[in-house]
């Protein structure tokens, strides 16, 4: 419609650590509303908590989004000043603006008066609020340390959130707030406001828990005559004792999901059902951007769930190009294992494994011959084990070679010449062939060790068994 605004969407994370995977939700359903409405969707830096932002966590940050295939319109950098650090002035000079207009004014009080205030209120059952005592004062001090306050007029405040409707705030229980720190920098309340008028954000995405801040920003908009944008605060992310999500739960950064082997289409899969209802359990993020809706977010918690996150981890492996999964990959493996060879292994593990770093353990009898567990040497000294494997010499050494199709006429003929099924048949080839109870399909690793190699472990498997029982 003519007359209205390009819808803008950004997320404006603190470099204060690595990406959250609440944040990542956050900026994943800002960039799905602005790229659904063919809008813009902006990357802020707000990093006026000097001794906590580093550069480090900002590169992270931008490399994570990137590697989630979050990508953005405009980003901090020579071109544009989307740091905060780097609008200081823009900031103080709209406080000036506020302070001629007496919409805000020099607070001088102390640390110690401020402490007292609040702990008297309290003791009181009152919620913690500034009394104001600077609010009229006839001369300034001078030479003396100050924040600047906002004059916070007595007043309903009603916001029409996009997915918690209306809701209504009473100013006076908050009470005249700090918009510049003594140190001159502006806090988060004003900053955020003064970016998002200059940015032409249309559309805050954003966790509820910053909905306490929503009726100050507000205020601030109306003093400052500037747009307010919509609001949308969509509910927090839980771990399954309902808390916060948090490094109790497991991983709790995308960087380190990254680590442990999931794949972005996962990680963003599972992102997109924490708080809202697609209608469907799989689909690829260009398929999230044409289905979502801010209509369909939900008001209640999420919780995040890793065993979902695993199963849509499993479906996302077996689907990848091997190619692309080796690059995943590669730093898994030693440099000396040929491409090709590797190519092979992955091709036939992927549809078995959880995670990418699954990979080395599961093909780890096939890089090299395999030290035998424990429990895989047990089952080798077992009675029943040197019938299976004997017979097993007399099969393979009949085969031209091993391929996928003589698998299972080799396992018919032993069930035959044993008498053995079940557990009693496969485990004592399984611990022979991997020197382990558990892995890959055993037509697989048939295929994958081929005959020579099959012969050499089984006859040693037979010689261990001979010792234990001679």
């Amino acid at each position: 419609m003519r007359g209205e605004r390009k819808i803008r969407t950004r997320f404006a994370p603190s470099p204060t650590g690595y990406l959250h995977i609440g944040n990542a939700r956050t900026a994943l359903f800002n960039f799905l509303f602005a790229r659904h409405h063919n809008g813009s969707f902006i990357l802020r830096i707000e990093d006026t908590d000097r001794q906590r932002s580093t550069l480090e966590f900002e590169k992270s940050i931008f490399k994570n989004l990137k590697w989630l295939g979050i990508d953005w319109d405009k980003s901090p950098g020579a071109e544009y000043l989307y740091r905060q650090s780097e609008r200081l002035d823009i900031y103080f000079n709209l406080a000036e603006k506020l302070l001629k207009e007496g919409k805000a004014y020099r607070c001088y009080c102390t640390e110690e008066r401020l402490h007292e205030l609040r702990k008297k209120q309290m003791s009181m059952g009152m919620p913690p609020r500034y009394d104001g005592k600077c609010r009229s004062l006839a001369e300034e001090a001078k030479d003396t340390h100050y924040v600047v306050r906002f004059r916070v007029p007595e007043k309903t405040i009603i916001l029409e959130d996009m997915v918690h409707k209306k809701i209504i705030f009473d100013s006076r229980l908050f009470g005249d707030f700090i918009i510049i720190n003594s140190d001159g920098i502006a806090t988060y309340n004003f900053a955020a406001v003064i970016d998002d008028s200059m940015m032409e954000i249309t559309h805050v995405i954003r966790g509820d828990d910053h909905l306490p801040n929503t009726p100050r920003q507000i205020l601030l908009f109306e003093a400052l005559g500037l747009k307010l944008p919509k609001y949308a605060h969509i509910p927090l992310i839980l771990g399954n004792d309902s808390s916060p999500i948090s490094k109790r739960h497991g991983s709790a950064s995308i960087m380190e999901l990254q680590a442990e082997g999931f794949l972005p289409e996962a990680i963003i899969n599972h992102l997109c059902h924490l708080g809202w209802s697609p209608g469907r359990e799989f689909f690829s993020i260009k398929e999230a951007i044409e289905m979502f809706s801010i209509e369909k977010l939900s008001r209640s918690p999420s919780v995040f769930d890793i065993e979902r996150l695993r199963k849509f981890n499993i479906k996302y492996i077996e689907k990848s190009d091997t190619d692309e999964l080796i690059r995943m990959s590669r730093h898994y493996f030693s440099k000396d294992i040929p491409e090709e060879r590797l190519k092979t292994l992955i091709e036939a593990s992927k549809s078995e494994v959880t995670t990418l770093r699954d990979l080395p353990h599961i093909l780890k009898p096939f890089l090299k011959e395999p030290v035998i567990e424990e429990d895989a040497m047990k089952v080798i000294a077992e009675p029943c084990a040197k019938k299976v494997l004997e017979a097993l010499m007399e099969e393979v050494v009949e085969e031209t070679s091993l391929t996928d199709s003589v698998y299972p006429d080799i396992i018919k003929r032993l069930k035959g010449m044993t008498g053995e099924k079940g557990k009693n048949l496969f485990m004592p080839i399984r611990a022979a062939l991997t020197g382990m109870t558990k892995g890959l399909g055993l037509e697989k690793v048939f295929h994958l060790l081929g005959k020579e190699e099959v012969l050499k472990r089984v006859r040693k498997a037979l010689a261990i068994n001979t010792f234990f029982l001679p």
